[in-house]
């Protein structure tokens, strides 16, 4: 018996030893990628997701092959790569020995490559807006790269590993990014479904926008400088600057008077006063932000942007939070939870992605979103009851609580951003694409998706628009 006991236990050692080879070999699995030389371009781009090992292999031999990633020549055409841990763009230079010219292959590291050529995308119902429509269809023709999940908090740390301090004095939010960094390593690798990076300031934002570009050569889009100006708003070109609305309360109705603006401009576009949050203490509270024109880098989407983005290509108005939604119908896609610890998020990209392949628009964390002048939003008299038309059918009274208006406007100042997409502890029921709240510290839930317009060619068209 006891010999029969032990032959049992050495057997399963060795099933033990065989399942974790297994395992490490399928942890390990190689993903193969063929490409005919023919239909190289000057840059062809593939998506990959960070942490993969792959096979690229061309019907043709390969004279030479030059990057700077981690890779192995395996034979004359054939070349394994691991790739990066960081989210980005790795390039391979490829020449063949019957020509002088090299070809650029990008590696897309944990984004999508989107090129639209004329995309019609319904931007939809957005009533806060000051220039509102019922619906809105607009035509796209620009070239995207698109964070495929939003950051994470290993992109953060790893990234952002010097800003972070180890021993802050004053906010939770500073005290919590460093319990993050303290309990990660320098250089580690960052899983591909790690956690979703909350308690993120714009400012912080944009910092970590402007230190990705810096990785891979690019340009920052944006430029900080010093202000004592201390309200957060929009900075309008010279002679472009709006009259201030006026509510008018009359029979339950907000009436807007808005008087158009002087069409000729002077400044720049895309300028912004917003509070100076990140991991350090400053003596001024806020700070100046403008935009680089020139730039193609990264950067967060504006708000056109991540409403087209958000749908993925549905060009049928279905809010989710109408009444015919179903709690189970919407978890397919956007993450809530009630959860006990308000600092913690959850792995991204557990869910289905849109029809762009993006994963977490809807839930999980709230994302920083920039506007622009014509996104003003109206302005909010608390308890005030308004009518607003929904689905181009009926016509719904809400009332305006205190949380829905955001705190420039509370100010008679001009929003600079907003947070899009809802969060874990948001009800589920209000979350749609037009849903958005207000942007100051963000506290808890405010996250974040870079996007880079490739060359800065994207051009933007209203196809039908109709007024409410």
């Amino acid at each position: 018996m006891n010999i029969l006991k032990i032959k049992i236990s050495i057997l399963c050692i060795f099933l033990c030893i065989a399942c974790s080879l297994f395992c490490t070999a399928c942890s390990d699995k190689v993903k193969y990628i063929s490409l005919n030389r023919s239909s190289l371009k000057a840059e062809t781009w593939l998506e990959v997701e960070k942490n993969d090992s792959l096979k690229i292999c061309i019907d043709s031999k390969v004279h030479m092959w030059e990057t700077s990633l981690d890779t192995e020549i395996l034979n004359d055409s054939c070349l394994k790569i691991q790739v990066p841990t960081l989210v980005g763009v790795n390039s391979i230079n490829v020449k063949f020995f019957d020509s002088d010219s090299a070809y650029k292959i990008n590696l897309v590291v944990g984004m999508k490559y989107l090129n639209f050529k004329n995309e019609e995308t319904l931007y939809g119902n957005d009533r806060r807006q000051m220039h509102a429509s019922d619906t809105k269809t607009v035509s796209v023709t620009g070239t995207y790269l698109v964070d495929e999940y939003p950051v994470t908090n290993c992109e953060i740390t790893q990234l952002m590993w010097d800003e972070i301090p180890l021993n802050p004095k004053d906010h939770q939010i500073e005290k919590e990014w460093s319990e993050r960094k303290k309990s990660s390593m320098r250089n580690e690798k960052c899983d591909a479904h790690d956690s979703a990076a909350n308690m993120i300031s714009l400012y912080m934002a944009m910092k970590y926008a402007n230190a990705r570009s810096i990785r891979e050569g690019l340009k920052p889009y944006y430029n900080f400088s010093a202000t004592k100006d201390r309200y957060i708003k929009i900075i309008e070109p010279e002679s472009g600057e709006y009259d201030d609305s006026i509510i008018n309360p009359r029979y339950q109705y907000v009436a807007i008077y808005y008087r158009e603006s002087t069409k000729q401009r002077k400044g720049p576009l895309h300028q912004y006063i917003i509070m100076s949050y990140d991991f350090s203490n400053h003596e001024e509270k806020a700070i100046h932000v403008s935009a680089d024109s020139t730039s193609d880098g990264y950067r967060l989407p504006y708000y056109d942007e991540w409403m087209m983005l958000a749908r993925g290509g549905e060009k049928k108005a279905k809010p989710w939070c109408n009444n015919s939604a179903k709690i189970k119908d919407v978890t397919k896609y956007a993450r809530f939870a009630k959860y006990k610890e308000h600092v913690k998020t959850e792995p991204v990209g557990q869910l289905l992605p849109n029809g762009y392949g993006l994963y977490d628009v809807l839930g999980l964390v709230e994302e920083h979103v920039l506007l622009e002048d014509h996104n003003w939003l109206r302005p909010i008299v608390e308890g005030l009851m308004i009518t607003v038309v929904i689905d181009n059918r009926h016509e719904e009274d809400i009332e305006c609580y205190r949380n829905d208006c955001p705190y420039c406007l509370k100010k008679g100042r001009d929003c600079p951003s907003c947070l899009k997409g809802g969060g874990l502890f948001h009800d589920w029921k209000r979350i749609n694409y037009s849903y958005r709240s207000e942007d100051r510290y963000t506290g808890y839930s405010g996250g974040f998706r870079l996007i880079r317009n490739i060359g800065n060619n994207a051009k933007w068209t209203d196809v039908k628009a109709d007024k409410e």
